[in-house]
């Protein structure tokens, strides 16, 4: 793992700190008692990729570490962790929290947002970034392969504005959609910078860091308008941990960028 570990330092630079699951979890534990979180009075909230990769029983993963030691999770998050189920899904999971009575009182519930797109590594002679190979398989697969695609298909494109999105008249990928035209509309100009990068593997990597602040932005909009919107009702606290989560054979590392307290 060190040769991974190393590679992924020197290719993100200093846009994040690489950690393992044990490294982040200390720092997870103690950003959340310093701010009188726990598994007794919160509930985990993801916004993460669908793909299994991320939490298949043969991988030693992030998000299958943070299930079990926080009691499972909410779900937000479609193709490249898009925050698809929105301000409701927000309102919902703010219902979930356990019900934590001491001296007949009942502490407010706080929610806990695990925000992380994901992008695979492989050595394959060489690092070969937006790869991996899965469990049960020996062909390279991608991964992110939402991410991937569309980075396959603006390439073809050559240029964000004759990117065609495919229409979705009857609702059938609703996904895919709605992040397309996410970083059509509104990223445009990273996207013809991503283009125009010759490296294949910072390429993606650009992209990826795209990724995170397209899923970072749009969830900070949503937990905002949840806090207006709630603000009579909601009276737990918010704490938000944003990352890339990085799949390399049989492990996951995370990237850290983010700790933020909305309510604050």
């Amino acid at each position: 793992m060190n040769d991974y570990f190393e590679q992924i330092k020197k290719d993100f630079g200093d846009w994040g700190q690489l950690k393992t699951i044990g490294d982040f979890n200390k720092e997870f534990k103690n950003k959340l008692s310093e701010h009188n979180f726990g598994k007794d009075n919160s509930r985990l909230v993801f916004s993460v990729c669908p793909d299994d990769l991320n939490r298949l029983q043969e991988i030693e993963s992030i998000e299958s570490f943070l299930t079990q030691k926080y009691n499972g999770e909410f779900h937000l998050g479609g193709l490249g962790s898009y925050p698809i189920g929105g301000i409701t899904g927000i309102t919902a999971a703010s219902h979930h929290p356990p019900d934590n009575v001491k001296n007949g009182e009942r502490k407010h519930g706080n929610l806990i947002f695990f925000i992380s797109p994901h992008v695979g590594i492989i050595e394959n002679n060489g690092f070969l970034y937006g790869k991996i190979i899965r469990p049960g398989q020996e062909k390279l697969t991608t991964s992110c392969g939402a991410m991937m695609g569309f980075l396959d298909q603006l390439k073809k494109a050559g240029d964000p504005s004759n990117f065609k999105i495919v229409p979705d008249e009857n609702n059938m990928d609703t996904t895919r959609i709605t992040l397309q035209k996410e970083l059509i509309n509104n990223y445009s100009q990273r996207l013809k910078e991503i283009l125009s990068i010759e490296n294949q593997n910072q390429q993606v990597i650009s992209l990826v860091k795209l990724n995170y602040d397209v899923v970072m932005n749009k969830s900070k909009q949503m937990i905002n308008e949840f806090l207006d919107k709630e603000k009579e009702h909601f009276k737990g606290n918010i704490i938000v941990f944003g990352g890339i989560t990085i799949n390399i054979p049989k492990k996951t590392l995370f990237m850290m960028k983010d700790v933020i307290l909305p309510k604050k």
